[in-house]
This record gives C-alpha cells, sequence and structure tokens, in this order.
C-alpha cells in the first residue's frame, strides 16, 4: 500500500488507493492499444483544444486536464533566431492542451519557456536560471512562481539521463537513454524509470521535432507536467549539442 505522502500518486481523490503503475516492455509500442484520451465534448472539433475542465481540490489551475491522460505530444510549431521555438503539447486526439513559447534574449537564460493554457493564461513555466547552462537543470513552476519540480542532467558519457525530482528535491522517477554523441541526430527512445531502474514505467519517444510522452495515468500531475518540461528541456540540450557540433565544424 502506498502512504499518504507517496509522491507519485495522485493527490486527494486518490491518496488512499494503492498506485496501478503499469511497467512497459521494451518492446511495446510508443502508442500502446491501451491508450486512453478523455473524449472531447460533442459537436468540438477534433483538431481544435480540448474543452474546459473544472478546477480539481490539490491540482494547480490550469492542470486540471492532464489527470486524465496517460500520454502527451509535444510539436514543434515555430522556430525564429530571434524569438526561439514555439511548442504545442497535444493529446492523441491532436487537440491542443497548451502552447509553450520560448523566451529568447540577450544575456537571458538560454532555458526560458512560458506555457499558456487555451485561455492564453500562463500556467507552467519552466526555467534553467543559469545563462550559462552550467546548472544543467530546468525548475518548473506552476502556476508560474511555485516550484513543483526539477528536471537535472546526470553527467554520463555512456547514456543520457535526467533526474525527474518534486519541490522537495526528491528524485521520484528517472529518465534514461542514448548518449548525446551517439545519437544526437536521429530519432531517439528514452525510458521513464523507478528511481533503482528496476521498472520502466514510460517512455519519451523524440521523431524529429516532436516528442511523445507517455506515464501512468494516476501519476501525479505535478509529476506528469515535471516530465513534459523535461522533455522540452532535453530538446533545448540536443538543439545546443547540434549548434556546439557545427560551431566546431565551421572553425
Amino acid at each position: 500500500m502506498s502512504s499518504p505522502d507517496d509522491p507519485l500518486t495522485h493527490p486527494k481523490a486518490i491518496e488512499q488507493q494503492p498506485p496501478s503503475y503499469h511497467t512497459l516492455g521494451l518492446n511495446q509500442p510508443t502508442v500502446p492499444p491501451h491508450q486512453e484520451q478523455p473524449q472531447a465534448y460533442p459537436g468540438s472539433d477534433p483538431k481544435g483544444t480540448v474543452p474546459y475542465v473544472a478546477q480539481i481540490p490539490g491540482v494547480p489551475p490550469g492542470l486540471e486536464y492532464l489527470v486524465q491522460v496517460n500520454q502527451l505530444i509535444i510539436q514543434q510549431k515555430y522556430f525564429t533566431t530571434q524569438t526561439g521555438k514555439t511548442y504545442e503539447i497535444l493529446n492523441t486526439l491532436g487537440q491542443r492542451i497548451f502552447l509553450g513559447k520560448q523566451d529568447l534574449q540577450c544575456c537571458a537564460p538560454q532555458f526560458n519557456v512560458n506555457i499558456m493554457d487555451n485561455s492564453n493564461m500562463e500556467v507552467i513555466h519552466l526555467l534553467e536560471p543559469c545563462r550559462c547552462t552550467c546548472t544543467q537543470e530546468a525548475q518548473v513552476f506552476s502556476p508560474p512562481g511555485t516550484i513543483i519540480g526539477y528536471a537535472t542532467l546526470n553527467w554520463n558519457t555512456n547514456v543520457t539521463s535526467l533526474s525527474i525530482s518534486n519541490a522537495s528535491k526528491d528524485t521520484v522517477l528517472l529518465i534514461v537513454g542514448p548518449s548525446f554523441r551517439t545519437n544526437i541526430f536521429g530519432d531517439v527512445n528514452f525510458e521513464v524509470k523507478n528511481t533503482d531502474e528496476t521498472q520502466t514505467i514510460g517512455q519519451i519517444t523524440r521523431d524529429n521535432e516532436r516528442f511523445v510522452v507517455q506515464f501512468p495515468l494516476d501519476l501525479d500531475v505535478k509529476i506528469k507536467v515535471v516530465l513534459m518540461g523535461a522533455a522540452i528541456f532535453l530538446d533545448n540540450l540536443v538543439t545546443l549539442s547540434r549548434q556546439q557540433i557545427l560551431n566546431r565544424s565551421n572553425d
């Protein structure tokens, strides 16, 4: 049985119930047959935005819809050298949940992403405060100004590893994938594992400029958001590594 303080159990509504995570096999497809997403209201546009979900106690405002999902798609929409990248965060129906905009400014942090809901209200903020990226750690805020977790790159030449931590900096999950040195330009899968790496409970799949993030349905919504932020942080790390390679080749 899980304890009420377990950071991975669903807050409040199910904290008296044990978690029901499904371990993913290494050869399981990215979108498993049992994948579920909430259905749109009758008459809604399947390519439009998700319907409004009422506020849920214990869930940061604007994140209520994520209680119902176990997969997110992060699609790069725009990129300019002046403003950086724009991301659409979608469900499996192609409906937009959030819109993320990178903030690129001179002498400012290289990783600074503001994420808005469909009413254009900022609900999530991703930030790596150090301008020179010396920390290799993304802070995740929701609502902006309130820290809910961290995605921290662990230095390892053989694999790419990130620690997923809650607001208290307790590591609750790990993301493990191939090294940037060996697979930086191609498609790649990262596994979401428990802290001792004995179980794989999710995946982050990168396909060109698109990420698919899978996690247990009953995972704490705040940790779902940190995993989403980690995928965008990974995209930023890949972009920086690519640029460094290009700069070296042009020297």
